[in-house]
């Protein structure tokens, strides 16, 4: 039996993302954490990472789901997220998903049905959300101190995420991109509304010793609103870089992530551009992090629906699958309504 301050935490999967999980969880008193992954020196590296020891390690999921964790963290491959969903809602545990919650708009609508008919929490990693500089961007917008929103632009470059991988599952599978950086699809969601339709262009390009089908994509979002919203994602640029620009009839708001920087400008008497700034995100994405786990804790204890729920993350996964279509199909692509909920098990078998 659970103690409601102390849950059983399995984290599955120790990629980069995985370690970061596993060590902020670690730093928490109330928590227990236990630890799974294929490879047995991944999982040695791991527990020497964290401030103390984990309360179990396993090389095999279905044996470290027998020690009834009552919340895991799936940190795998997408392509195994709803199969090993599915085994961890049948042991009876929670779920924190890392994004994209699966590999297809279908397998994640049908994770999320089964959640909600098992009556499991699900929160998926859509961290950018707790992020304090796009907190303050949605802050001033929601304030209407840039007016009404016309526009926006997001763009992320980031050749260093192929660099970093553990494996090379983006380099074989296509579209790695576009599912690696539904982050993007997920904020301009949150800030902006709903998607209407989806408009995208992609290409392979450059010299680059790693080079996934596509690296470059390009779409414009018409949001239910009617704001226009560009999207630029590539596995070109290094370092990293990624920004995000709002326009408004009253204003303008530019925030460059990397560096924390913020840049207003307001309409009026003055006519100028103010700076204010958070941490660089090489400082703040630890806390970044551990407020995603503070938040899941508390919601998961209090009964009260995640910050970034398993519907939002089947939504992020429509808008890319929908310029996936537009792309190939060379024209404009309409978010369709989800279908009746259909409550069938998930095969857990993969």
């Amino acid at each position: 039996m659970e103690s409601p301050a102390n849950p059983r935490i399995l984290v599955v999967g120790l990629g980069s993302i995985g370690r970061r999980h596993a060590r902020l969880l670690a730093e928490r008193e109330d928590v227990e954490v236990l630890l799974c992954d294929v490879q047995r020196q991944t999982t040695l590296e791991t527990a020497g990472l964290m401030p103390r020891p984990p309360a179990g390690v396993f090389l095999d999921y279905a044996e470290a789901l027998e020690a009834q964790p009552d919340l895991v963290f799936l940190c795998t491959p997408t392509s195994l997220h709803a199969p090993m969903a599915g085994r961890a809602m049948a042991s009876g545990a929670d779920l924190f998903i890392e994004k994209p919650i699966a590999d297809s708009w279908a397998k994640a609508r049908d994770l999320v049905e089964r959640a909600r008919y098992e009556g499991r929490f699900l929160q998926v990693g859509y961290m950018l959300r707790f992020d304090t500089g796009l907190r303050k961007l949605k802050e001033i917008i929601d304030e209407g101190g840039i007016g009404r929103v016309v526009a926006a632009r997001a763009m992320i470059g980031t050749y260093v995420t192929l660099l970093n991988a553990h494996g090379r599952d983006r380099d074989e599978a296509p579209n790695s991109l576009l599912l690696d950086y539904t982050h993007e699809f997920d904020f301009v969601r949150w800030m902006l509304g709903d998607v209407a339709d989806v408009v995208a262009a992609e290409a392979t390009l450059g010299r680059m010793g790693i080079r996934p089908t596509p690296n470059v994509i390009q779409l414009i979002l018409t949001m239910a609103s009617g704001v226009l919203v560009q999207v630029h994602m590539d596995y070109v640029q290094y370092p990293q870089r990624r920004t995000f620009d709002l326009y408004g009839d009253r204003g303008s708001l530019s925030f460059d992530f990397m560096t924390g920087e913020i840049q207003r400008f307001r309409f009026g008497a003055l006519h100028r551009w103010e700076s204010m700034a958070v941490a660089p995100m090489a400082t703040r994405v630890d806390d970044l992090y551990r407020r995603q786990i503070a938040s899941l804790l508390e919601s998961r204890r209090d009964g009260k629906p995640p910050m970034a729920s398993g519907e939002d993350a089947a939504y992020a996964l429509q808008i890319a699958e929908a310029a996936i279509e537009s792309a190939e199909a060379g024209r404009r692509v309409s978010l369709r309504a989800s279908p009746p909920a259909k409550i069938l098990p998930i095969n857990i078998e993969g």
